[in-house]
């Protein structure tokens, strides 16, 4: 697995799972960091590059496709089939 390199802070994490990467993101040297790399690179490159993250997480989200959102809000789903020999399985009522 490899390791996640952070731009901000020029450090590579020791292990790349998502509680790592939140943990150091919402530290105070990373968010230090984000906040003078900003500064430097000045107002509107900075509005571009946000507006360029944006539009492609937007274009991200339009084109994955979530197979959960293709059912019917608010409908409940089939009952399930009966176990053979005709009981019900545990929970559902006698048919």
């Amino acid at each position: 697995m490899p390791k996640f390199f952070c731009d901000y802070c020029d450090v590579y994490l020791t292990h790349d799972s998502m509680s790592v990467r939140k943990a150091h993101n919402s530290g105070r040297n990373h968010l230090r960091n984000v906040v003078d790399y900003y500064q430097q690179i000045g107002h509107e490159k900075a509005q571009s590059v946000i507006d360029s993250i944006t539009s492609s997480y937007a274009a991200e989200g339009q084109s994955s496709s979530n197979p959960m959102l293709g059912q019917n809000p608010g409908v409940a789903p089939p009952p399930p089939f009966a176990f053979p020999g005709g009981m019900p399985p545990p929970g559902f009522p006698p048919m």
